[in-house]
């Protein structure tokens, strides 16, 4: 694909994550992921990752993204929003 294709795709991927809810940050995040590690000349809708590719360590900020999505989530109860630091 060239770059302008690719571009062309990721927006639409980040719309599409959008619309089902996604939030905005995380689908850019996960699309600009995608893109990192999509080997050059692979085309993004038919390209299967390897299995260790898909387990790298989540960075600080990516945890803390989290963290705040899962306290400001309406559909989870609050009874169980202090699971997660729970110790």
């Amino acid at each position: 694909m060239m770059p302008e294709e690719l571009q062309k795709w990721a927006e639409s991927q980040i719309q599409a994550l959008i619309s089902i809810g996604i939030d905005a940050i995380e689908a850019e995040r996960s699309v600009n992921w995608v893109l990192q590690h999509l080997p050059p000349g692979a085309d993004p809708h038919t390209y299967v990752f390897p299995a260790e590719v898909l387990y790298e360590p989540l960075d600080e900020a990516a945890i803390s993204d989290a963290r705040q999505d899962w306290y400001s989530a309406d559909e989870i109860p609050k009874k169980y929003k202090r699971l997660l630091d729970a110790r």
